[in-house]
């Protein structure tokens, strides 16, 4: 399950880049990172945390507690 989501829009023609917050159902939490197409954002961060790369745990918790 998605809890958090960050976006982040790189200046020109760029596709927003996203980090996911995702809690499976044993607790466990992991982040992603990846590109958007930047038409849904909740299709989008769905993407993400099915298909982008897993971001490290220590810098997902400094991120997310800004």
């Amino acid at each position: 399950m998605i809890k958090e989501k960050r976006w982040f829009n790189p200046a020109g023609s760029m596709p927003p880049i996203g980090i996911v917050k995702v809690e499976n159902k044993n607790g466990e939490v992991k982040y992603y990172i990846g590109t958007a197409i930047g038409l849904n954002e909740e299709e989008d961060a769905r993407y993400i945390s099915m298909y982008g790369d897993e971001f490290p745990l220590e810098s997902g918790e400094k991120l997310f507690k800004i």
